[in-house]
C-alpha cells in the first residue's frame, strides 16, 4: 500500500539543514533525506599544491611585483574552484531529488522518475570526479570517497526530455530507499505508469 504524504517523517531530524540548504535546498514538502559529502583531504591537498605551483611560477616569471599581480588576479579563481569542488549535496523531499555540486546540479521531480537503481560505476567511464558527462550522454555528480557507488536515475524533465543522472554517494542504499519512498507517496495520478519491479 502506498504511503500517504502526510505520513512521511524526516529521516535525519538530528541534523537540521545548514544555511545553504535552508536557502537553496529546502525541498518540497517533507525532506526525507539530506546528505553533504565533503571532499577528502587528498583533493584539498591537490588544490593546495596546484595553487602553490601556479603562484610559484608566477613569481618566477614576473618577479616580485609581476608575480604579486598574477597571484592577486589568480587567487579568487583558484579559491572559487576550490570551494566549488569541495561539497556534493543531495536532498530528497516529497517533490524532488535536488543534487548540487556546489551551486550546480539538477532538481529532479519525483513524479518524473521512471527508474532508479544502485550501480557500481567506473570513474574512468566518466573521466574523473565532479560533474562529468559520459559519451552515452549520461551525467554523474560524484566525489572521491563514495567507493564507486551511485544511484542511477532515469527521469524526464518538464519538457518530457529523457535524462539519466548518476549520483555518487557513500550512502547510495539509503538514497535509493528514500527516492522510492517518495515515489510511493505520490498521489495515484502523479505516479509513473510503472515503478521499478519490487518497489511496491
Amino acid at each position: 500500500m502506498a504511503e500517504e504524504p502526510h505520513a512521511l517523517v524526516p529521516v535525519e531530524v538530528s541534523r537540521p539543514p545548514d544555511a545553504y540548504e535552508q536557502r537553496y535546498m529546502a525541498g518540497e514538502g517533507t525532506v526525507l533525506y539530506r546528505h553533504k559529502h565533503s571532499a577528502p583531504w587528498q583533493l584539498h591537498a591537490i588544490f593546495a599544491l596546484s595553487m602553490l605551483t601556479v603562484f610559484g611560477a608566477a613569481l618566477a616569471a614576473g618577479g616580485l611585483v609581476g608575480g604579486a599581480v598574477g597571484i592577486a588576479a589568480g587567487l579568487p579563481l583558484f579559491g572559487l574552484m576550490w570551494i566549488l569542488s569541495s561539497v556534493l549535496r543531495v536532498t530528497v523531499s516529497e517533490g524532488h531529488v535536488n543534487v548540487q555540486y556546489a551551486m550546480f546540479g539538477p532538481k529532479i521531480p519525483i513524479a518524473g522518475i521512471e527508474h532508479a537503481e544502485l550501480v557500481q560505476y567506473d570513474w574512468r567511464r566518466f573521466g574523473g570526479w565532479g560533474i562529468k558527462r559520459s559519451l552515452a550522454g549520461e551525467w554523474i555528480y560524484n566525489m572521491p570517497g563514495d567507493g564507486g557507488r551511485a544511484v542511477r536515475i532515469v527521469w524526464r524533465d518538464a519538457r518530457g526530455k529523457r535524462r539519466v543522472t548518476h549520483v555518487g554517494s557513500p550512502r547510495a542504499d539509503e538514497l535509493l530507499q528514500q527516492i522510492r519512498r517518495a515515489q510511493r507517496a505520490l498521489p495515484a495520478g502523479a505516479r509513473p505508469a510503472a515503478l521499478d519491479p519490487g518497489d511496491e
